[in-house]
């Protein structure tokens, strides 16, 4: 089934991320055309048909309808719902969507992590985890984390499975679901200072966490799609992978939403209230490099604002 994007209808709303490069390279992968085709023309000139290209508009640029090419194009490579069996090659979503900043060898700028916690008709726990870059973030910016807590030593690995798009596996002797595992515990763990209990349902207190968009719809490349076997994983009630079962692992090529303005920023949430609409002279101001794990939510309104509420 096709988004409504997909189908040309009208959809008011702002891209909180976009990757040029990998919507370029979808498209000329698979004989997509971003712009539309070329138009000639023909005359007559000396006796003789002359053909040549007309000369184009500048126009303004048009993600939704390159977002349309993009979905339309890929046809039914596209999963829409999740009932469907693995292994997914592009996937279309919406839900609840976090941004975090992840460390790559690799990349010359700040990776991104975003992730997705759906669950099917059936009641089946589907995690989404998407690796970019933050160059493609908007809204929000390098002053919105912290760098503390918890990281992974499968980095690297995890790394190589992106970097193969999923056919890595002859450096490492773990295999798919075992990395897929790892890539969603970077995203539900990463900057992680106490306990699971601690940070439960508290994102704000974890190092490199960003903040989340409420309700996005997503388009990404699958490199990973495994269902956990039962058999072979064993987690703690409090776990925050206790409940996990199929783990999809890829690139986004865009993220949409129709209330970029409702964008939750944990660095609001750290320190206590909301910044101005003009922040940008309190970007230098200094404050702590990292929150208190208990009770953040309730000291907030005890604290002097800094700024004004909007």
């Amino acid at each position: 089934m096709l988004s409504a994007q997909a189908k040309g209808q009208r959809v008011v709303g702002s891209y909180v991320y976009w990757s040029d490069r990998a919507i370029r390279q979808t498209a000329e992968d698979n004989g997509i055309e971003l712009a539309g085709r070329a138009r000639w023309t023909a005359g007559l000139a000396g006796g003789f048909v002359q053909v040549s290209r007309a000369a184009q508009e500048r126009l303004t640029r048009n993600r939704v309808e390159e977002a349309r090419r993009i979905e339309k194009g890929l046809g039914a490579s596209v999963v829409t719902e999740l009932t469907t069996p693995p292994r997914a090659a592009f996937v279309s979503l919406s839900g609840q969507v976090s941004f975090a900043r992840v460390q790559l060898r690799y990349a010359k700028n700040p990776g991104a992590l975003l992730h997705l916690q759906l669950h099917t008709g059936a009641g089946r726990r589907v995690d989404v985890c998407l690796f970019g870059s933050m160059d493609c973030v908007r809204g929000f910016g390098p002053w919105d984390d912290f760098e503390d807590g918890w990281t992974s030593s499968e980095m690297p690995a995890i790394e190589e499975l992106l970097r193969a798009e999923g056919t890595a596996g002859t450096a490492w002797v773990e295999d798919e679901q075992y990395f897929s595992l790892e890539a969603l515990k970077v995203a539900l763990c990463q900057g992680s200072t106490g306990t699971d209990e601690e940070h439960a349902d508290h994102p704000q207190t974890r190092g490199f966490t960003v903040g989340h968009h409420e309700t996005c719809s997503v388009f990404a490349e699958v490199y990973s799609d495994v269902v956990l076997d039962p058999q072979r994983w064993s987690h703690h009630a409090d776990d925050p992978l206790a409940d996990a079962d199929r783990i999809i692992v890829g690139r986004p090529l865009w993220v949409r939403t129709q209330h970029p303005d409702r964008a939750i920023r944990y660095t609001d949430l750290r320190i206590g209230v909301r910044r101005p609409a003009r922040w940008w002279p309190y970007r230098l101001r200094v404050r702590p490099r990292r929150p208190a794990a208990t009770n953040i939510l309730d000291e907030a309104s005890s604290r002097p604002p800094w700024g004004l509420h909007h």
